[in-house]
């Protein structure tokens, strides 16, 4: 008999299909759902990421065991805003009546990036003795106070959380189990809760999927970029959302300072940040624009450079070192690809490429410190390689989602009522 699965995330886009899952609560519904168990997934009818109402009020069917029902709210335009805690609050309101409707379940999967949808979801698998699992996805809602800088009104931010903070409090005591996509992230919420036994696990965020490119692929970006890659220059991949926390500025500067270097950079991605970032490479022959890229480009791309880059911009760093390390998505495609990783990110991150050997670290983004890193890759091409490899690794025995998801799935059957 199939057991059935509630997962509660409001903030991750709808996959459009089951072959296209892209975002972590969609691929473990993909991996229960082939595992003998009926998912039901209640999330956010307004895109996140697009800031549009794209599914309203409705109900869509990912495969015939994987159910996805939308519930409105009044959406935003800015991530940190009145608004968008507004808006929380209206879809944990529209997720209730389901809840009454939805039947009996087995277990509940709930991400955290909705405070109040969580505490709902919490009290009613509490009442009617379902095990709650809770995925912890960011240190929300701590890092609110840091998304302004103005020292007063981060102060009434700091008060104005607390509820929220009390809210964690509990749900992160009434759960069945604490999951994370990372060790830090972990340890920020076990610190809510001290002297409390908890059955805990870490699942990387791990959506980068293998890519292979088809020869015709192969032979459209080889054209494309063909004169870029004639440039017997070391080239530097990065690739982000170009947004307030990430975003290439750090890399322009570096490049103007390197431009006798024979150092190449390609900074892939758009945002926010575009425009500012077009403007100040203007003049700069070594670095390139790719834009935003499919998988399969940014893939080819990657693999026709020597190491890649992340960290996170300068005015995030507070942020990151007063509540929580983080670990970039992108990271996993740098590991996928085989890249060696010139990590910028304090922290667990900064840990692992250590432990593994897959890169070399550089700290508060010290300009100097990278460019050293950037010229020891390229003078010692036996040790690039060997990083790369290790990189390589990595990304088979930690972050392919094919294996994190199932092993993700597995710990959740361990979890459903008998």
């Amino acid at each position: 008999m199939r057991k059935k699965v509630l997962l509660i995330a409001f903030y991750e886009e709808t996959p459009l299909s089951i072959q296209n899952v892209s975002r972590r609560m969609a691929f473990l519904g993909k991996a229960l759902s082939e595992d003998s168990c009926d998912i039901t997934w209640i999330k956010s009818g307004f895109s996140h990421s697009k800031k549009q109402n794209l599914h309203g009020s409705s109900v869509q069917w990912v495969n015939e065991h994987f159910k996805i029902i939308h519930v409105p709210g009044i959406g935003y335009k800015r991530n940190v805003c009145l608004r968008r805690y507004l808006h929380d609050w209206i879809c944990a309101k529209q997720m209730l009546p389901v809840l009454k409707t939805i039947g009996s379940v087995d277990t509940i999967v709930c991400s955290n990036q909705n405070t109040a949808a969580s505490y709902f979801a919490c009290q009613f698998a509490k009442k009617r003795r379902i095990p709650f699992l809770f995925d912890l996805r960011d240190p929300w809602p701590d890092v609110f106070p840091y998304a302004v800088t103005n020292k007063w009104l981060q102060y009434l931010v700091k008060l104005a959380i607390k509820p929220d903070q009390y809210l964690l409090k509990r749900i992160l005591k009434g759960s069945s189990a604490i999951i994370s996509m990372s060790q830090g992230i972990l340890h920020w919420g076990l610190t809510k809760i001290t002297n409390t036994e908890k059955t805990t696990k870490v699942f990387y965020l791990s959506t980068t999927k293998d890519v292979i490119l088809t020869k015709q692929q192969t032979d459209v970006f080889s054209k494309k970029y063909a004169l870029m890659l004639a440039r017997k220059t070391f080239r530097v991949f990065y690739i982000s959302k170009w947004g307030i926390n990430f975003q290439p500025s750090l890399l322009v500067e570096l490049a103007r300072r390197m431009q006798n270097e024979t150092v190449d950079f390609i900074l892939c991605g758009d945002g926010d940040y575009g425009d500012k970032i077009r403007k100040e490479v203007a003049f700069l022959s070594n670095v390139f624009l790719p834009g935003y890229l499919s998988h399969e480009e940014a893939y080819f791309l990657a693999k026709h450079c020597h190491c890649g880059i992340v960290f996170i911009s300068n005015e995030s760093l507070e942020q990151v070192t007063k509540v929580t390390g983080t670990f970039p998505n992108k990271t996993f495609f740098h590991f996928m690809c085989g890249l060696p990783l010139l990590n910028g990110m304090p922290g667990e991150l900064s840990t692992i490429v250590e432990q593994y050997g897959i890169g070399l670290n550089f700290y508060e983004n010290d300009l100097q410190q990278l460019q050293k890193s950037i010229l020891s890759l390229r003078s010692d091409d036996s040790l690039r390689r060997a990083m790369a490899k290790r990189s390589r690794l990595f990304f088979e025995e930690h972050a392919n989602p094919e294996k994190a998801y199932t092993e993700y799935a597995q710990f959740v059957k361990g979890f459903l009522r008998v």
